[in-house]
């Protein structure tokens, strides 16, 4: 299977562009996402800490469309709580004029009531409906933002680690390198 990474590319990516260039920034969050970690495992460290940049400025966009998002439904909320509230005064109002109607007129038709209290009932559903669903779209704009952030911080934890491994390469090379040295000039 050929490898996700094209590090070319990575390696001509500005992170701090990067908000800048959506469709780009949805490419390599396609791309990243999709990057096994043994694929990682013999990159530089130069490498890693540029790939590491790329991956925190893709999560803080991702968490700022949350945050808009979530922004967003918090106001349709609002806005369907006040049309809600007023479609509940108008049905009460309606109700109390249809009894009223009902007593001055001795029963007489008062269907046209009748329907405009139905139709606003159904206007009260439709909204409800759509607050559910901005509701459910949010709920899963969530779920992407933890995702991400666990893959972030798996990233980390991998760079974390491939740190201490090439430190520890090093340390090992200077000690060979030294050894060399005594032999050759005792």
């Amino acid at each position: 299977m050929p490898p996700n990474i094209n590090w070319k590319e990575i390696r001509k990516v500005d992170p701090d562009e990067l908000p800048r260039q959506e469709e780009l920034a949805d490419n390599l969050l396609i791309s990243l996402s999709k990057v096994e970690v043994n694929e990682l495992k013999s990159e530089s460290q130069e490498n890693m800490i540029h790939l590491f940049r790329i991956t925190q400025s893709l999560m803080k966009m991702k968490a700022q469309e949350v945050e808009l998002a979530l922004e967003e439904v918090e106001k349709a909320g609002e806005e369907q709580a006040k049309f809600e509230n007023q479609l509940k005064t108008k049905v009460m109002k309606l109700e109390n004029e249809l009894e009223m109607a009902q007593h001055s007129a001795g029963g007489r038709d008062t269907r046209f009531l009748r329907d405009e209290i139905r139709q606003l009932e159904k206007q009260l559903e439709q909204k409800d409906r759509e607050l559910e669903d901005m509701e459910k779209e949010l709920e899963k704009e969530k779920k992407v933002n933890e995702q991400l952030a666990l893959r972030n911080e798996e990233a980390e934890n991998e760079n974390s680690k491939l740190r201490r491994e090439v430190g520890k390469k090093n340390s090992v090379v200077v000690v060979v390198q030294q050894r060399y040295l005594l032999k050759k000039f005792p």
